[in-house]
């Protein structure tokens, strides 16, 4: 019994011992508010974090490093918000604000950004944050595009296109006179507004009516073109973002670039072979119109659902005052968003160009603010890297942006079914997956059949051979289609220079490049793939045909093609069927081999329903429209498999 007690006793204790801090402790919890944002390389963040904890003590700000890709970034916040715990700070690009307050996801600023404190702020970084008369973000840094120049090789810089040209036909000639971001990606979305409003014109008016068919944005595009036609930029600069034009411009090798004002301390470091021969100036623009740059820049908002705003608004309050831009600009080199700050003698000295940039700043424009930004900037990034790149002139390209963004704005006011109807990129995309079944499907089963028919005979080192046909079907999809990438590859893939010692063409074929060869080469690798597929079934039906049969009809003096003809081929009709089946599901829903391969490029030319699926659904996050799509073609696939079973069905069992 005394054991027992024992026991009891220092159970007692050790459960006292253990959980008192908990039972006596006073409450002293922090109240938690998280924020993404990339890897903090300068430590920025890190002393703005660590000030304002020390001045609100019962507020931890957890900074989450997020990927250098800010598309990814983005995904990472609206993962939190539908996932029922949102990231309460959300740390914004300025093109993510319509996205994320139409879909109700941001908590409108406007009680605690009064007047007077919007006053403090440049006004495009205002404008920027402003969705529906609304307030969602407040300003933590700004960003614009500047033209770099080489102020020891040209003494003024160009304000004109006219002047630039004249500038270009005079450079050393061992130099580019122009870079900038031609990749298809959304930097060259800034650099084409930058022409565009360079040229009087627009996407949008004051009203919200599509105006991007017009005359201006025609003219912007042709003189984009002339750039790279004349060879006044490089032709890899197709392929350039931020660092490959910064790169080249800090190599001595271009007299202007086109950037973000990061570039003016890598161009000015003491290491720079640059350092005092650089100058900044405004964008030069067509002849009576005037120069504005594309507005960049992140700032914070506060995610609707979240516990705690108003500490969220202290955060932002401290991240938004002159103590914690002044890091920011220390650290980083980023521009303040506050304008007092322009006009700071410490950050004067540090960099005299800074009112350069404020005045550059002052006539930024923002890129449209549209909760279908994501779609329309795809659409400007696939039309305007087809003029660049040749596929598709200036009046195609006008026609097809104008038709593709009117259809956006429309299907917003429509119901799911009548959005079907009238959205232009589906149609494409729909044809796309139309030519590709259409040319890739039959090729296979012929193939198939003929090299079943083959593999069927008896022949020395049958085995090896059949088993020699499978192997394609057993690659992995995405490890064979980068083989087949580098294969296409103009102008040192395998295919051209195969072709080209068989003297069957004179200059290597931009296979990937044009929407034609793009096609034939989604075709060429599918076959090549999926042929085997085709072989494995047909042979089992061919094997499945008795001897006997064949071997009667060649006693009653039938041939070869006769046999195949009257028996093998009604015979192999339900084996056909299954492939069939198999390949036209497969081949409509082609998503993997596209994506590596070409990517539903070049100008959306194989782009396919798939592919366009994924897009509505993980880019521009309306899960109805694509969950509607996807049913409406499961449908058709439905009835399209009824009726092959129907038609390849043998009379005999009906």
């Amino acid at each position: 019994m005394n054991i027992y007690k024992t026991l009891i006793f220092f159970g007692i204790l050790f459960w006292i011992f253990i959980y008192s801090p908990y039972l006596f402790a006073k409450e002293n919890k922090k109240i938690v508010l998280r924020m993404i944002g990339p890897e903090d390389v300068t430590g920025a963040w890190h002393e703005i974090i660590k000030r304002f904890e020390k001045k609100y003590p019962n507020i931890k700000i957890r900074y989450i490093t997020g990927p250098s890709d800010t598309s990814k970034r983005e995904e990472m916040y609206i993962r939190s918000f539908l996932g029922g715990d949102p990231i309460e700070l959300v740390y914004m690009d300025v093109i993510w604000i319509a996205k994320f307050a139409s879909k109700g996801w941001l908590l409108p600023l406007d009680k605690y950004f009064t007047k007077e404190m919007r006053e403090k702020f440049l006004a495009p970084d205002i404008k920027a944050g402003e969705f529906k008369g609304h307030i969602y973000r407040i300003p933590v840094k700004s960003d614009v595009g500047v033209l770099y120049y080489r102020k020891d090789i040209v003494k003024t810089p160009p304000k004109t296109w006219n002047e630039f040209e004249k500038v270009c036909k005079n450079i050393p000639s061992n130099m580019y006179c122009f870079v900038f971001q031609g990749k298809q990606y959304e930097g060259l979305v800034c650099n084409f507004l930058e022409f565009l409003w360079g040229a009087g014109g627009d996407i949008f008016d004051k009203n919200g009516k599509v105006i991007i068919g017009s005359s201006k944005t025609l003219e912007a595009l042709k003189f984009m073109r002339k750039i790279i036609k004349n060879s006044w930029a490089p032709k890899s600069v197709l392929s350039f973002q931020e660092q490959h034009a910064l790169n080249t411009f800090a190599q001595g090798k271009a007299v202007f670039m086109r950037n973000w004002p990061y570039a003016w301390r890598v161009l000015n470091a003491p290491n720079s072979k640059l350092k005092g021969k650089i100058g900044i100036a405004p964008l030069f623009h067509a002849k009576n119109s005037t120069s504005h740059s594309t507005l960049g820049g992140w700032g914070l908002g506060i995610a609707s659902k979240t516990k705690y705003p108003d500490l969220a608004w202290k955060f932002i309050e401290f991240v938004t005052s002159e103590e914690a831009q002044k890091i920011i600009y220390k650290y980083q080199g980023a521009l303040p968003s506050l304008k007092k700050l322009y006009f700071d003698p410490e950050i004067f000295k540090d960099n005299p160009q800074i009112l350069k940039f404020y005045q550059i700043l002052k006539n930024a424009k923002p890129r449209p603010v549209h909760s279908e930004y994501p779609r329309i900037s795809d659409i400007i990034q696939i039309h305007t890297s087809a003029v660049l790149s040749g596929i598709e002139t200036p009046e195609e390209a006008v026609k097809e942006m104008e038709k593709s963004i009117n259809s956006i704005v429309k299907t917003q006011k429509v119901s799911l079914i009548r959005r079907i109807l009238i959205d232009t990129d589906l149609h494409k995309c729909l044809l796309n997956t139309l030519k590709f079944t259409i040319l890739s499907v039959p090729l296979e089963l012929l193939l198939g059949f003929l090299i079943a028919l083959l593999l069927n005979e008896k022949f020395r080192f049958r085995s090896f051979a059949r088993i020699s046909a499978i192997i394609p079907w057993a690659l992995p999809t995405a490890v064979m289609a980068l083989s087949w990438q580098w294969m296409f590859t103009d102008p040192f893939g395998v295919i051209n220079d195969i072709l080209i010692r068989l003297e069957l063409i004179n200059k290597p074929i931009p296979w990937l490049s044009t929407p034609l060869t793009a096609m034939l080469a989604n075709v060429i690798a599918d076959v090549w793939k999926t042929t085997p597929f085709v072989i494995i079934i047909l042979l089992a039906g061919l094997q499945s045909i008795p001897k006997t049969l064949i071997e009667a009809m060649k006693i009653d003096g039938a041939g070869y093609f006769t046999i195949i003809r009257c028996l093998i081929l009604p015979l192999l009709l339900p084996y056909i069927g299954v492939a069939l089946i198999f390949r036209l599901i497969n081949a409509v829903g082609i998503f993997d081999l596209i994506w590596v391969l070409t990517h539903g490029g070049p100008a959306n030319s194989t782009k396919t329903i798939a592919l366009y699926i994924y897009d509505v659904a993980f880019r521009y996050d309306d899960i109805n429209y694509a969950l509607v799509l996807t049913i409406l073609l499961t449908l058709i696939l439905i009835i399209l498999t009824y009726g092959i079973t129907k038609i390849t069905r043998p009379k005999y069992e009906e």
